[in-house]
Parts: C-alpha cells; structure tokens; sequence
C-alpha cells in the first residue's frame, strides 16, 4: 500500500474503532451481615445457636477478593483485587466494582480470605494495612475472617470466644471459595447493577459447642473446620438493575 491510500485507511481505521470498543458497566455489592436473617447489631443484641447457646457478637471482619463473574458469553476477574468488610465500618459494606464487560451474568464466586502470595508480601497498605487489626506477622500471614465475642457457654475470662482464621501454608491452608448463582445479572453502560450479599454469620457455630470451642487464634485443625462452616455463610439476594 503506498503512502497516499495508507494515511487515508488508517484515519478510517481509527474512525471505526469506537464502533467496536466494549462497553463496560458497573456493579454494587451491598453487604449485610445478619444472625439467622436478623440484622448483625454489635455489642447488644442477644443472638442464639442451634445449641441454644446465647451470645453477644463484639467484632466481625473478613476478607472477600479475586471477585469474579460468570456468564453465558462473558466473564470477569478482579484480579488481585481485596475488600476488608468489616460490621463496625458501614463505609466497607458497600462494594463498588468498575470497569465490567457489559453482559449478562448467572454467577458470582470470589475467595473468602487472601492467597499465599498476598500472605508472603508482608504488610501492605489499603484494606490490606496491618492497622487494619488483620494481619498477624510476617511468618503467619493475614486473618481472613475474624469473629469474637461473649458467651455465659464460655469458660473463658470474661466468658469471651475468638475466632481468628488463617493458615495459608500446609495442612492448615484456610482459604475457601464461595460460588453463588445470579439470576441474571444485566451489566451495562446504561445503569449500575446492585446486588445484596446478605452474611449469616450464625453458619460460624454450625456443629460448634462454644463451651468447648472457644479459642481459635492459630492456623489449625479447629479453625478449617470453621472455614468450612462459614464458607456457606453468603447469599445473594435478586439484584435491582435500576438501583441508584
């Protein structure tokens, strides 16, 4: 092609290439963490167990990150991407993800805690800051959930119980997966999506007698069987594609 019919094809080259951008669209996850479909006060409303062991919850944090989406013809990754929801701080239960290939999604799935390369970074700055009250030491790694507070049941000072779970190495690798479906999710340019990611943390005490297990602040076998409980804590409720 010589140079008088290149420069003319190349301006219309650059002419059609909006015509065959993607458009992207936006997505709000707000989350609500609840007690057996409740709503989660802190450090005053009396909650109960399958055991019927009464309690207070005094703290409730976890991490959410690599956040995907799945759909019929299109799919996308938050890649590295680590929300810190934390029930004190209403500011972290409202989660804002940009830049989504627009399209029908049918799926979430995202990791409940951090992987072993965010684990062997050291402290980081952000939801990821050791400030955070999340992070225990370099040779440890990060909490990825975290959940304390009071029980007559507890044969503790103070009757106190504290779950701090983590683990990124073996055996005690305490990072799960959730997978939840999506009744088709409408992503577009147009107007942001919202979905509610309502956390039931009663799914913590499943199969638990806080009498005897009360205590878990280190990577062991107790603390993956509370990873695996409260794996099934989430549910997302039907989004609302016209949400403000």
């Amino acid at each position: 092609m010589n140079m008088r019919l290149r420069i003319p094809f190349l301006c219309f080259a650059f002419c059609l290439l909006p015509l065959f951008s993607f458009s992207k669209g936006i997505l709000v996850i707000r989350v609500q963490p609840v007690f057996r479909g409740k709503p989660l006060i802190l450090n005053d409303k009396t909650y109960v167990s399958e055991y019927g062991e009464s309690m207070t919850i005094e703290e409730f944090k976890f991490y959410i990150s690599n956040l995907q989406l799945i759909g019929t013809s299109t799919s996308y990754l938050a890649k590295n991407s680590a929300f810190l929801i934390n029930a004190e701080d209403t500011a972290t239960l409202t989660l804002r993800i940009e830049n989504i290939p627009s399209g029908i999604y049918n799926q979430l799935g995202f990791e409940i805690g951090l992987d072993s390369v965010t684990n062997v970074s050291g402290a980081l700055g952000g939801d990821l800051d050791p400030t955070k009250g999340m992070y225990w030491a370099w040779n440890t790694g990060y909490i990825n959930a975290k959940l304390t507070g009071y029980s007559k049941s507890c044969p503790t000072l103070h009757n106190k119980f504290e779950f701090h779970i983590g683990g990124y190495t073996e055996p005690y690798i305490a990072l799960r997966k959730a997978a939840l479906m999506v009744p088709e999710l409408n992503i577009s340019e147009k107007a942001k999506a919202i979905l509610t990611l309502e956390v039931d943390i009663s799914a913590w005490f499943s199969g638990i007698h806080l009498f005897s297990m009360n205590n878990i602040v280190t990577p062991s076998k107790e603390s993956l069987r509370i990873a695996d409980n409260y794996m099934t804590m989430f549910k997302v409720s039907k989004p609302d594609e016209g949400g403000k």
